[in-house]
């Protein structure tokens, strides 16, 4: 078995796209074989080692994650033009709405919220995915989810 583990929201480091495996030494001397010579530069290398080794602001980030994905979930909830919120383990909410999502995803994007339209995929139809933020940004996406839906049901 082995186990890896992406550098995400909970480390704090999502943007460097980092991560680590956990496994057989055997199965990890297969991996390093496959990947490419120097893949990671040296900031991201020690942003990631950094992350590592914190261990308080790990434990405080997940805390904030499972605090903010309850309310984000809880106003999805409450909304109603959204007729389920699917639970989550996850730093993301997926969501179905009655209906309107791919315009409603394509207008947010425009005006500077980027979701994930998920209504393609299958049992997903009219779903958005959407990535649990601070607390000022979930406030902004419920807004900005709010107020273009009402725009776009005239």
């Amino acid at each position: 078995m082995t186990m890896m583990q992406a550098l995400s929201k909970a480390f704090g480091s999502a943007g460097i796209r980092m991560g680590f495996a956990i496994g057989n030494p055997e199965i990890i001397q297969l991996m390093n074989n496959v990947k490419a010579p120097y893949n990671i530069n040296k900031l991201s290398s020690d942003v990631a080692v950094n992350a590592l080794k914190n261990i308080p602001t790990l434990e405080t980030n997940i805390g904030i994650l499972l605090k903010e994905r309850e309310v984000l979930m809880t106003k999805l909830n409450a909304l109603e033009f959204v007729t389920k919120v699917y639970p989550s383990d996850a730093n993301f909410v997926l969501f179905r709405m009655k209906q309107l999502a791919q315009e409603l995803y394509v207008t947010m994007a425009n005006r500077g919220i980027v979701t994930r339209f998920r209504g393609n995929e299958i049992h997903c139809e009219e779903c958005f995915r959407v990535t649990v933020g601070t607390p000022e940004e979930n406030v902004k996406f419920l807004g900005m989810l709010v107020d273009t839906y009402a725009e776009l049901s005239k």
